[in-house]
């Protein structure tokens, strides 16, 4: 179905000078393994009830840091989401205002609290230390966190509703594993924050005349990365920098495929809907056109993030749980005519789901489209290229396959006919390790 993608010239224009590697020691949770080291499935079980309830516990642990990190993301693309709304619209609608005032607020007196905890400290008043504080749990994570990371980092996550409850209700395990994994994703979580515009300095300003360590090193304006998409944005090693394919930068686009008459002898959208040939809708199975349309940008959109994998390229990773059957997004770009030659790497076909083998157009989306052209290769993917009809249109729709957790690469088969003269890297079990033959590529 597709000819995609990933080539040597897709590389990464550096934005920013790359950070300086952070050493730390990170901690594994391992389960336990036989002495053969043979799958536990094939010998008899000897776990004690101790040992089956530390396994137990750790998994209890690492999937509620996951889902507290996945409402972080939510909570700061909410965030955001309603700044922008109220300041473009500039009216106050109750219940968006009332939902940002309160976590802004609850925000700015967790950090008014560390900040006079942090001048009690610089003139030695340290024998009652926590008294700043609402609890000596408080005192503690809020200290430890500071240590650990900055006022940047902590003026970001206190703005995250789930990150408070974390603060307060979990327990010490719970608490050092979250911290572990902020940690691990400090820049995804930093570059996430500015990209979307999120307002975490104001929560500072009004103490940047206080000589606070470190203080005044979150308040240096910072490069303004919420000027342009998002998903202009590619996190590589710590850093960050632009898309670019043949040397010109890669523009995203929201709203549906990019059509040029020019492009077409017969000067039609060969995406407009045909009854007798595409079939009923697939939201609401009327037989004709009807007005059903899948919403864009979708929440997918918002959650996920480009990455540059070593040996693959630029992929996409999630920032949210996707369950089996969600539809992600359309894979969009410029409508091109099926001979089209001269996008080897993000063309996909585009054809009617009832009529199989009769391409209508290609879709090029190496100089326009959106995060899906990003989709990295596996042989066992988490999505799949589903054809639908909606409404007015025909479309190409990326779909989840099965669950997709935080955290984890979103991938699609690209199919035999892409592998001509290339070599499959995915490492997956059963990975198409060599070039495909001429048999399969013609198959």
């Amino acid at each position: 179905m597709a000819e995609k993608r990933r080539a040597s010239d897709d590389h990464v224009e550096d934005l920013a000078e790359r950070a300086e590697p952070v050493t730390f020691k990170k901690i594994r949770f391992q389960l336990p393994r036989n002495e053969e080291g043979l799958p536990e499935k094939d010998v008899p079980a000897k776990d004690t009830d101790d040992q089956l309830m530390a396994r137990l516990r750790v998994m209890r642990v690492k999937e509620l840091v996951h889902e507290i990190l996945a409402a972080m993301y939510y909570d700061i693309h909410r965030l955001c989401w309603h700044r922008k709304y109220l300041m473009q619209n500039r009216i106050r609608r109750f219940p968006d205002l009332h939902f940002y005032k309160i976590q802004h607020q609850e925000a700015s007196w967790l950090l008014d609290r560390a900040i006079r905890q942090e001048m009690l400290v610089k003139v030695g008043q340290t024998s009652s230390h926590d008294w700043a504080y609402i609890s000596k749990q408080e005192a503690h994570r809020v200290g430890q966190f500071i240590r650990q990371f900055n006022w940047k980092i902590l003026a970001i996550c206190v703005l995250s509703e789930a990150f408070r409850l974390a603060l307060y209700a979990e327990d010490q395990v719970v608490w050092a594993v979250l911290m572990l994994k902020i940690r691990e994703n400090r820049t995804s979580i930093e570059v996430f924050a500015q990209s979307r515009g999120l307002d975490w300095q104001g929560q500072l300003l009004k103490h940047a005349d206080k000589q606070i360590p470190g203080l005044q090193q979150a308040l240096v304006p910072r490069l303004d990365l919420a000027q342009e998409h998002f998903h202009h944005i590619v996190i590589a090693n710590g850093s960050f920098g632009r898309p670019l394919y043949e040397e010109h930068n890669q523009t995203n686009i929201n709203h549906g495929n990019i059509f040029n008459p020019s492009y077409f002898k017969d000067k039609r959208d060969p995406t407009i809907r045909v009854p007798d040939r595409d079939g009923p809708c697939d939201l609401c199975y009327a037989e004709r056109e009807c007005n059903c349309r899948i919403s864009r940008p979708t929440l997918a959109t918002f959650l996920v993030e480009l990455v540059n994998y070593p040996h693959k390229g630029i992929g996409v990773r999630a920032l949210a749980r996707f369950k089996k059957g969600d539809i992600l997004d359309e894979y969009v770009g410029e409508l091109r005519p099926v001979d089209y030659k001269d996008d080897r790497v993000y063309a996909l076909l585009h054809e009617s789901k009832m009529v199989e083998g009769d391409p209508l157009a290609l879709i090029s989306a190496k100089r326009y489209g959106n995060w899906t052209r990003y989709l990295n290769h596996s042989c066992k993917p988490s999505t799949t290229f589903l054809k639908m009809t909606v409404g007015k249109k025909i479309m190409v729709a990326v779909q989840a396959v099965r669950d997709i957790d935080i955290f984890e690469e979103i991938t699609v088969d690209y199919g035999k006919g892409y592998w001509k003269n290339r070599k499959c890297l995915c490492g997956e079990p059963g990975c198409r390790s060599q070039d495909a033959t001429e048999e399969e590529t013609e198959a």
